[in-house]
Order: structure tokens, then C-alpha cells, then sequence
């Protein structure tokens, strides 16, 4: 008979050993393979107890399940027949992929659910991509390889698409001429590049049948290095944006910026630098360590003199944002406005306009241990809707972009308007890096915030989450699905839910409580400001040998 679903344990709790349970997600997965019809009579598939047999491995010397490995192949065989798919060769994989249910597969030890297709980056690939594009245009080693593709146009323009036929080429498989027809090469992609399981691409989840149930590998390519050799993925990440964007909350229009970012890479990497080295490299004027926003305007800087800049700024840097602001131009994210409309007027020479990078690097450290407090209270929505997400929705182009004075220009910005995976993703990215710096900075010791020692300044915050909790419940509710999304370390976040939420977080912004939550979060940042303004000729930030860098 059937398998009925009261008959099976899904109690995460039940499974695992050495006091490590099963990721939920996983547990959840096990139960619906168990289930669907293409794994009926699958031998052993639950215990009396209602556990899952998920496991079989082929070496168990004795025991009630000794030969359910044998039996599993056997049924492995014969659902070979059935799908027409001839038993030799690399067979037993072929099958287990053509009746999966889904094509996706979450790892039992971190819940990332990934596709079990050839779609993810070997290092082969990641390694022509930055001979192609540069350190900063690698793929993600989680980054399907469509999305990888749409990110590269997004940033670089369609002209990349002229060097993705080299990128792609293996012995066995050479494209066809598409040119810079975007869609004709995502259609190509997904319909013949994937199921053609080139060498330059690795599956999310290795085949692995008959020793587990679905045919596949519990660990996905998230976790297989972590749980095998003690590393992880996570750590090889490399992205095309600064994370610090993300990392710092800085404001503006971030998918502008970051396209700027890739043309400077692309077009001027070669040009002249300010100061007179080589390799040009766009220097945020406005460092995003100090609460500067992230806007499409850099200045060539050589990577040497970009890195010795660090958070740093001279009387040049001061100069010309103060410029910018009378042309109308914003150039301080929300937390930083008031302390840099304080002080900026001071700044007269290289030495004072360090005295402020360091007043406000301490300023942007009590805003981020401000919003960890938040976070740690559970408001997920409101702090997503600082995130400016809703520039994710367009593409932008720059018109007649050049270098003038070593500063980018360009004639104006065509904007078309976009609603694809690509953006969800990049809104789910941004979302996750975000919260991850928030626990970061919650798990260290509150000393920052105790440099602030004004009750106005407290009961500002208190005054905030007040308003947060008496949200309506459709953002409460909000509250627990990304709170759910983000639960635990990074490598629990569950993609596809964290893109779907991501996405619905910018029709949010407006609710009426979190706007007043973020009036009487900003009246504390403007106490903040007063405070550090008051210490401005004091000796944490006038003497020389200040620590400043982190």
C-alpha cells in the first residue's frame, strides 16, 4: 500500500547524530520524495518507528536493512526500463535526474536549496572569467551560470556578450553565433548548455544513487567542502559589488553605481589615475566605511593609492562632496547627514579632514550597533526598507560615459524598468549580506554605543521599536518570514523564500509606523550628531597616533 503522510516521522529532532539534527528544510524534502508517486515501492523507504530510510549505504555488515543498498539498485534498474533510459554507462545519475519531482534539492545540513543541473561555475570557469572580466567579475561558486550571464550585462553592458563564447567553448560544445542578443543566449543556456553538462559547470547536488533515497548527494555544493574537509564555499565568494555596500546600509542608487563600478573596469582600466599611478580603479570619494552613499560617481585612483586611502579623507575629498551638495546632489546616507552637515563647514586642512573621517567612522559605528538592536528585536521589515531594494527593478545605461579630471561623467542615465530572477536575486543578496553584518556587529560588545551616554539618545531608540511594534500585522507577519528566512548562520538562508520576500519588502516602505519608527530613529542619529560634533577638538580625534583603521 501507499505510503500515507501520518505514517512518517518529520521531526528534524529524530534525525542526524553526534548532536547535529538534519536542516528542517531537508527533513521537510525527504518526506515529499517519499511521497511522490515517481518513488513508489522505493524498498525500505520508512522504518516502523516512521522514520525515513534515507541512507543506504553499501557496506552495512548486518542489521535489519544490510541489503536494502542491493534492493534499491535493483529498483534503481528497473526504473531505468520504465523511463527508457538504457542500464549502462552513467545511467543510475541520468535516471535519478529525469524523475526528480522538482530539479531542486535543499543540503541536509544548511537548508541552501540548489538545482541538481550542471548550472553552477567549476573553477575552471571561475578562472576564465577573470582573465576575461577581472578579479571583480568572477561568478559566485553558487551563482547559477544564467544569472552570472545577466549579471555581466547588467554591469559591463551587452558588449560581454562578445567574449561569452570563449567563455563557454569546451572541446564538445561550441555556441552558436548570438551576438549580443542577451535572450538568445539565456534561451541557449538553459535549453543546450545546461543538459549538456559541460565540464565548466558542476552540478548542486552531486548523484549519489543508491545510497540515498532521491539519488543524490545530502550535501549540496553549499556544504560538501565544509562537511568534508572542513571549508566552505561561503568563503570563496567573490562579488562584483563591494560587500561593503551592503555591509555599511549605505543609500543610493546601488545598481547605478555598481554599473559605473564594471564600466570603469571595463572601458578605463587603463586611464590616467589622480594620482599618477597606474591601473585605474573608481575610489568611492565619499568612503562607504564613514556612512557615504554608494552613487555613480568615482574618482580614478591607482589600486595602490585606492587601498592606502582606506576610510580616509583629505581636504580634496571634503571639498569637492560639498560641491556636489550645491549642486544638488545628496552624498550622505541618512545616518550620517547630520554629523557630516555638522562638521563639514570645519574642515580646512588634510589634518581636519581626517579628524572627521574618524568622527565619523565612530558615527557610523553606533548606527549599526543602533540597527543590530533592531535587528535583535525582531523588526526585519523595517530594517529591509532602509535598503533601498527597489532600484533592483531597473537596468540602467550610461549614456556617453568618459573621464573628466579623473572624475566619471557621462550626458545622463536611460532606465528600463526590469522584473526577473536577476533582480530578485540581486534584492535577496543585498537583504542577506545586510542582516549578516547586523549579527556581526550585535555579537560584539556594545562600547561604541556607550560613547553616547545622553537618555535623549536612548529614549529615542526605546521610542523607536515602540512604533515598530505596534506595526500592523501584515508587517509583523513579515517580521517572522524573514526572521524564519535568516534564522542561524548565513548558510541557512533558503534562497528562493529569501527572494520572494526581498521582493515584496519595497511596496513597504510607506506603511505610516515605519515611517515613524524611522522619524524617531533619525532624531536619535541627530543626538548621536551633537555628541561627537561637542568631542571635535578632542584628543581621541586630534591626536596623531589615533588607531583608525580596523
Amino acid at each position: 500500500m501507499p505510503i500515507t503522510p501520518e505514517e512518517i516521522d518529520d521531526n528534524p529532532a529524530s534525525y542526524g547524530s553526534k548532536g547535529q539534527s538534519w536542516n528542517p528544510a531537508f527533513v521537510q524534502y525527504m518526506k515529499s520524495i517519499v511521497l511522490h508517486p515517481n518513488f513508489n515501492g522505493m524498498p525500505d523507504a520508512v522504518k516502523p518507528d516512521g522514520k525515513i530510510q534515507w541512507e543506504a549505504p553499501s557496506n552495512r555488515s548486518g542489521g535489519a536493512y544490510q541489503n536494502t543498498h542491493h534492493k534499491r539498485k535493483d529498483w534503481w534498474r528497473q526504473k531505468a526500463f520504465d523511463v527508457e533510459i538504457e542500464p549502462h554507462g552513467k545511467w543510475i545519475s541520468r535516471v535519478a535526474k529525469k524523475i526528480h519531482p522538482t530539479g531542486l534539492k535543499p543540503c541536509k545540513r544548511c537548508g541552501l536549496e540548489l538545482r541538481i543541473a550542471y548550472a553552477y561555475p567549476s573553477t575552471q570557469l571561475i578562472w576564465r572569467a577573470r582573465a576575461a572580466f577581472g578579479d571583480g567579475m568572477t561568478p559566485d561558486p553558487l551563482e547559477e551560470i544564467g544569472v552570472y550571464v545577466d549579471r555581466l550585462v547588467d554591469q559591463l553592458g551587452v558588449e560581454a556578450l562578445d567574449r561569452l563564447p570563449d567563455l563557454v567553448r569546451t572541446t564538445d560544445i561550441q555556441p552558436p553565433d548570438m551576438g549580443r542578443d542577451l535572450d538568445a543566449w539565456q534561451i541557449w543556456i538553459e535549453g543546450v548548455y545546461i543538459p549538456a553538462e559541460p565540464t565548466l559547470l558542476s552540478p548542486g547536488a552531486m548523484s549519489n544513487a543508491p545510497d540515498r533515497l532521491d539519488g543524490f548527494h545530502s550535501f549540496n555544493r553549499c556544504c560538501r567542502h565544509k562537511a568534508d574537509s572542513g571549508r566552505h564555499l561561503e568563503n570563496l565568494r567573490s562579488y562584483t559589488t563591494d560587500r561593503r555596500v551592503f555591509e555599511y546600509w549605505s543609500e543610493g542608487d546601488w545598481i547605478a553605481a555598481d554599473r559605473l563600478m564594471g564600466l570603469v573596469r571595463a572601458r578605463f582600466a587603463e586611464h590616467a589615475c589622480a594620482d599618477g599611478g597606474n591601473g585605474a580603479t573608481a575610489d568611492h570619494i565619499g568612503p562607504l566605511s564613514l556612512g557615504f552613499m554608494h552613487r555613480p560617481e568615482f574618482r580614478l585612483l591607482s589600486k595602490a593609492a585606492n587601498s592606502a586611502k582606506n576610510n580616509r579623507m583629505t581636504l580634496w575629498d571634503v571639498d569637492f562632496l560639498v560641491h556636489r551638495e550645491a549642486c544638488g546632489v545628496r552624498v550622505a546616507s541618512w545616518y550620517v547627514e547630520s554629523v557630516w552637515n555638522a562638521l563639514k563647514t570645519s574642515v580646512r586642512t588634510d589634518e581636519t579632514a581626517l579628524r572627521l573621517s574618524k568622527v565619523m567612522r565612530d558615527n557610523q559605528r553606533i548606527a549599526m550597533m543602533a540597527l543590530a538592536k533592531i535587528f535583535e528585536a525582531g523588526h526585519a521589515t523595517f530594517l529591509a526598507a532602509l535598503l533601498n531594494l527597489q532600484f533592483a527593478d531597473s537596468k540602467v545605461e550610461f549614456i556617453n560615459p568618459t573621464i573628466t579630471d579623473f572624475i566619471t561623467t557621462f550626458d545622463s542615465i536611460a532606465r528600463v524598468p526590469r522584473n526577473t530572477r536577476y533582480a530578485a536575486e540581486q534584492k535577496a543578496r543585498r537583504v542577506r549580506i545586510g542582516f549578516e553584518a547586523l549579527r556581526a556587529y550585535g555579537a560584539r560588545s556594545n562600547r561604541h554605543l556607550s560613547e553616547v551616554d545622553d537618555p535623549d539618545f536612548n529614549q529615542a531608540l526605546e521610542r523607536t521599536l515602540a512604533a515598530l511594534r505596534n506595526a500592523p500585522n501584515g508587517v509583523l507577519e513579515m517580521d517572522q518570514r524573514l526572521l524564519r528566512t535568516l534564522q542561524g548562520s548565513s548558510e541557512g538562508v533558503r534562497e528562493e523564500e529569501l527572494r520572494e520576500l526581498s521582493s515584496a519588502i519595497p511596496a513597504l516602505v510607506h506603511v505610516p509606523a515605519l515611517a515613524n519608527a524611522m522619524s524617531h530613529l533619525q532624531a536619535a542619529m541627530d543626538i548621536v550628531a551633537r555628541s561627537l560634533a561637542a568631542l571635535w577638538n578632542d584628543d581621541r580625534y586630534v591626536r596623531a597616533e589615533f588607531a583608525f583603521d580596523d
